[in-house]
């Protein structure tokens, strides 16, 4: 019984996949390195359209993937598949006989959490990406690593996700328009700007586009000819609260209801 239990596991052994040198190059970053450039034809007013050309109906607020979408194995743009790609070999019996074969990556399903965006991300990796970002130090710094080989292993899905998280980033940068006050009764309001108005020291509760609406009327009606708040907003937006407030006043307009 022993001897036909060591046949039957032999032959099981005898059956090997072998991988092939796109396999391998996944795995050593060769075809991740070694990926050029997509070519974009430059386009000029006046060209000949071509018949194939697609134009988006909407302007996406994603800027170009420098590398294009996938060629081969499409679904590698809708998650982070790290560069591997579809495999090829062969199966080999105990006689010899060579059958060909191919095998997928192994993709996982995971949720991860990312710092910058506050939220919990749902997505297909493989698990060497999975790996990965554990050595990184979570999913924020794989995607926003600045090394080349690092952008060209990202795809479609994984670019994006980096624009995402650099924008958050940038956001939570900036200094904070207000600060907190508290009123005679307790409440708490954001104050966005203190300083004098008509005479007196004034905190003012809204910021810049609730002060130009609250400016507009005003405006409009001093103005010869129909004036448009779109022409009105453009004509102020490099202006500073303290500078739409001087205007404010010489036009009389009641900020009362929004200063305390």
């Amino acid at each position: 019984m022993e001897s036909v239990r060591a046949l039957y596991s032999n032959a099981q052994r005898g059956i090997r996949a072998f991988s092939t040198s796109m396999s391998n190059n996944a795995r050593s970053y060769k075809s991740v390195v070694n990926r050029q450039l997509k070519e974009t034809p430059d386009y000029k007013i006046g060209d000949v359209r071509p018949k194939r050309l697609w134009i988006p109906k909407e302007v996406s607020k994603y800027p170009a993937y420098p590398y294009g979408e996938a060629r081969i194995f499409k679904r590698s743009d809708r998650g982070l598949y790290g560069g591997q790609v579809i495999g090829f070999g062969n199966k080999i019996s105990e006689m010899g006989n060579h059958t060909r074969r191919s095998w997928l990556p192994n993709v996982v399903t995971k949720s991860l959490w990312s710092s910058s965006l506050n939220r919990i991300i749902k997505m297909k990796l493989t698990a060497r990406v999975l790996r990965t970002i554990t050595h990184e130090g979570g999913l924020d710094n794989y995607v926003t690593k600045d090394k080349e080989a690092r952008i060209k292993e990202l795809g479609l899905y994984g670019w994006r996700l980096r624009y995402d998280i650099l924008k958050a980033r940038e956001a939570a940068a900036r200094p904070v328009a207000f600060e907190i006050a508290k009123k005679e009764d307790g409440s708490e309001v954001k104050v966005y700007y203190k300083g004098e108005y008509s005479g007196s020291s004034i905190k003012l509760t809204i910021g810049k586009r609730k002060l130009l609406e609250q400016l507009f009327p005003a405006v409009k009606l001093n103005t010869v000819g129909n004036l448009k708040y779109g022409e009105f907003n453009v004509a102020r937006s490099n202006k500073t609260i303290q500078e739409i407030l001087v205007e404010c006043e010489s036009l009389n307009v009641d900020l009362s209801a929004f200063t305390f």
